[in-house]
């Protein structure tokens, strides 16, 4: 692993706190960054809220994105063709499968947003390698899951931050911290409504169209036919619906749960 004068450790501190309500020294980012001490970061699932996250990563001046990874041979090419184009270079590399990208000695950490059939396996095997990792929520698809991403996480001594966005915003701090400073006065009662949990996946199969790798798509989920509601083809712009259905995702208790209970 190189070594960084604006080390892993501090980055991923830094950009934890991004947008929480804290004024920084200007002398923190003042600094200029030479190409070899830049972070540099994979994306795995280039989906939209990668795709978003890959834009944002590559707007700090410390990143820089270096590899990507995606099933969808059409999002995977979208997604090098960003960094590429930001960078006027060609040294941002696409991969079908997760794993060529994090055996790379050179990617200091990766950036996770795949179904969430996918978190822990590929949440494990990164730290494993090395790797710090940012893996979109729910961590995992169930608690033994989060159980073993825990024991990889400690045993490598990696930095690990799950994607919820909520804990970052200013609003909501703002919110927690009248609650508990008593502005608002004694809270007595608080509701959520997240949503339905997961259901039973019987969605029909569709044709598979070329330039996909629905094997990899499923990978440790169970087996079934294609559906473009559980991958739509190429780049798009909503989120798929794969999250509502137990076998991939966790239904809006899970998907909006991770940041309204969170929060509560």
């Amino acid at each position: 692993m190189k070594s960084h004068s604006v080390s892993r450790r501090r980055f991923l501190q830094s950009t934890a706190v991004a947008s929480a309500p804290f004024i920084l020294p200007s002398g923190i980012w003042s600094a200029d960054i030479k190409p070899n001490d830049k972070i540099a970061v994979g994306f795995i699932g280039m989906g939209i809220q990668n795709r978003g996250l890959q834009n944002r990563f590559m707007g700090d001046k410390n990143v820089v994105c270096v590899a990507v990874s995606d099933c969808d041979t059409t999002r995977r090419n979208a997604a090098r063709d960003r960094a590429n184009k930001r960078y006027q270079n060609e040294d941002c590399k696409p991969y079908i499968d997760f794993r060529e990208l994090i055996a790379r000695d050179d990617i200091d950490a990766v950036s996770i947003a795949t179904p969430d059939q996918w978190h822990a396996i590929q949440t494990i095997a990164a730290v494993n390698s090395g790797k710090d990792v940012y893996c979109e929520k729910p961590l995992t698809h169930n608690v033994h899951e989060s159980v073993e991403v825990m024991k990889a996480v400690k045993k490598n001594k990696a930095i690990l931050q799950t994607g919820s966005m909520q804990r970052s915003s200013r609003e909501f701090r703002v919110a927690c911290e009248l609650v508990r400073n008593g502005v608002i006065g004694k809270v007595e009662r608080t509701a959520v409504n997240v949503g339905p949990p997961g259901v039973p996946c019987d969605l029909p199969t569709e044709k598979m169209e070329p330039g996909l790798d629905w094997n990899k798509w499923v990978g440790p989920g169970p087996m079934r036919g294609y559906s473009s509601v559980l991958s739509p083809r190429g780049v798009h712009g909503h989120f798929p619906h794969w999250r509502n259905y137990k076998e991939y995702g966790g239904g809006m208790v899970c998907d909006w749960g991770a940041h309204m209970i969170d929060i509560v």
